[in-house]
């Protein structure tokens, strides 16, 4: 008899006899109720069946974990991991949603990410981890995917699909975290995010474990940007910077996550922490971009986070209020071919933010269904501006979001855009924009 068929038999003995004349009773059964006995009976089988049907369960787990699942050797199910699913894989992600009015353009909303997260502890020090990213709802890609090789805490090896470290916002821009709609022109055109290539190398945290300073450093060997084939096909512009560059997107003949020539090209990030909530960082990139590889492109990126911690002015609080900002430089090398096929030779951008968080204690109390202590309201300030070779791009953003727990938020923008130069007339154009984003 099934494990299920004992537990609906015991119910049925204990409600018998609770209640010997209820539903359960037959009006002409003489045989009176369930001895004391007979009930004792029934519990001692049904505690024998549990530990017997818990053995074989047991039994099956272990086959399964060392890759023996009965039947199936060298099947679907016989992998490693699969069994041990829950302890060892995890897995997560996010999403976003958008709504944007702007001036001479069709507002709609636009089902903008659905990023699944997938990562796993192979052994206690070898860890895989990657998120696919599906943009529109049809366009899918692979943001990361790296296997890590923990040693020490100086040294560790990182190889696979490598999201750069070239600036902090490349490495944080998950839209969850963020507290602007939009990524900052300078994460679009100068240090395009999401900026990822195949490579190889090295991280780890330099300071002492025990210090309140914190040093850390990302250095690896990538593949590059392609920026120019030799039929004069260019994928760096004055209207676009470094976006079509990207080694991942479609441009100069190729639309693998490749280089456009036989040159590697190498990309770090060291990081200094000197309180928790602050954090100072200096990277660069630097590789050929053209398929002769005569032309080199570098980039240098500076970034900086600072937190004031909540205060109280009276028996006020205030804040906590972050001050933010990232800005690049991209040096381009250009020969006579270069030159003459509109290669730019320098574009740069910078942004600078700030972020005052609060949450006034009279929402809590009048309404803590929707507001609780783990709410927050953040309003936000961002100017932030790129020169692409004279096609310059300014754009002033004001925005307040709600946070009904930090995971999830609700965002409402401002945007103040203006262009000058070769800017595209829509540099111009104002714009009102709702999200809403979420891990999961």
């Amino acid at each position: 008899m099934s494990l299920s068929k004992w537990l609906l038999l015991y119910v049925c003995i204990v409600l018998g006899a609770v209640f010997p004349q209820g539903v359960f009773a037959d009006p002409e059964d003489k045989t009176g109720p369930v001895t004391r006995e007979e009930y004792n009976k029934v519990l001692d089988e049904i505690a024998e069946l549990k530990l017997k049907f818990s053995d074989s369960e047991k039994e099956k787990t272990e086959d399964a974990s060392q890759g023996r699942l009965p039947g199936n050797k060298g099947g679907l199910y016989d992998k490693p991991f699969l069994s041990d699913f829950w302890s060892k894989v995890h897995i997560g992600g996010y999403f976003d949603i958008e709504y944007k009015d702007a001036q001479n353009a069709r507002h709609d909303f636009r089902f903008h990410r659905l990023i699944p997260f997938i990562y796993g502890d192979i052994s206690e020090n070898i860890r895989f981890a990657t998120e696919i990213e599906i943009e529109d709802g049809v366009d899918v890609a692979v943001e990361f995917a790296y296997l890590d090789f923990l040693m020490i805490d100086q040294v560790n090896f990182r190889g696979g699909v490598i999201l750069d470290p070239l600036g902090k916002f490349n490495l944080i821009h998950d839209s969850p975290i963020n507290d602007v709609t939009d990524r900052p022109l300078i994460n679009t055109y100068v240090i395009p995010t999401t900026l990822r290539e195949i490579g190889a190398g090295l991280f780890g945290t330099l300071s002492n474990p025990e210090s309140t300073v914190e040093v850390k450093y990302e250095a690896y060997v990538v593949s590059g940007f392609k920026g120019l084939d030799n039929s004069g096909n260019t994928a760096i512009s004055t209207s676009r910077g470094l976006k079509d560059a990207r080694p991942h997107t479609t441009a100069v003949g190729t639309g693998r996550l490749d280089d456009i020539n036989n040159d590697f090209a190498g990309v770090g990030r060291i990081s200094i922490s000197p309180q928790i909530g602050s954090e100072f960082g200096l990277s660069a990139h630097s590789g050929t971009y053209d398929q002769k590889a005569d032309n080199n492109l570098t980039t240098v990126a500076l970034d900086g986070l600072f937190t004031l911690p909540q205060f109280d002015i009276g028996d006020v609080p205030v804040g906590p209020i972050e001050f933010q900002g990232e800005g690049a430089y991209s040096f381009i090398e250009r020969d006579d071919f270069a030159r003459s096929s509109g290669i730019p030779g320098d574009i740069w951008g910078y942004y600078v933010q700030m972020n005052y968080h609060f949450m006034p204690q009279c929402l809590i109390d009048a309404l803590p269904v929707v507001f609780s202590d783990e709410s927050t309201f953040t309003f936000v300030t961002r100017w932030g501006q790129v020169d692409l070779a004279g096609n310059r791009m300014r754009r002033l953003t004001f925005g307040l979001n709600y946070r009904p727990i930090e995971s999830a938020v609700f965002k409402f923008d401002y945007q103040i855009n203006r262009g000058t130069g070769t800017a595209p007339n829509s540099a111009d154009d104002n714009a009102f924009l709702f999200s809403l984003s979420s891990y999961f």
